[in-house]
């Protein structure tokens, strides 16, 4: 690895060829993908989406972070309830939200239940050089509210999470 460069770092040593970058440029992108098991809950209380973080290093206090979710999730009954609700949070590991999205469906069955998906988005300036960890949240408000990971069959999508940082 080439060490102390000034100016323009020859693509052929790991770099880019450009000595500067323009403000809007993708520097770098972090993706999640929940692939373990599907998540179920039945709980008021909020819960973290198990395996499904994402860490990012902003290398610029003014460079900004753009998240995106997108939400695999079922939202169903549970005996008692024909009316389920959920709610998803997208929160750093401080526990600042950021954005949060409720769900809600009537249905004519406690166990009768339909695939849906749902997308958000956050910009986010941190002022900071320091790692910062994404994560999403989930809890039912009534009935059972699922985030789906990937199958085996890879023929459902997975709840993702995608982290960039934007040159400022």
């Amino acid at each position: 690895l080439a060490t102390n460069v000034t100016g323009t770092l020859a693509t052929g040593n790991g770099g880019t060829g450009a000595t500067s970058f323009s403000p809007g440029k993708v520097l770098q992108v972090v993706t999640a993908n929940k692939t373990s098991t599907n998540q179920t809950t039945t709980s008021s209380s909020f819960t973290d989406v198990t395996n499904l973080t994402c860490t990012i290093t902003p290398s610029s206090t003014s460079n900004y972070l753009s998240v995106t979710a997108q939400v695999q999730y079922q939202i169903y009954g549970n005996g008692s309830t024909t009316t389920p609700e959920g709610r998803i949070l997208l929160q750093d590991t401080s526990d600042n939200l950021f954005v949060e999205q409720n769900f809600y469906e009537y249905s004519s069955a406690n166990n009768y239940y339909h695939l849906h998906s749902a997308y958000f988005q956050h910009y986010y300036t941190p002022n900071s050089t320091s790692a910062i960890t994404f994560k999403l949240r989930m809890k039912a408000d009534s009935g059972r509210f699922q985030v789906i990971a990937e199958d085996d069959t890879k023929s459902l999508k997975p709840t993702t999470l995608i982290v960039m940082e934007v040159a400022a």
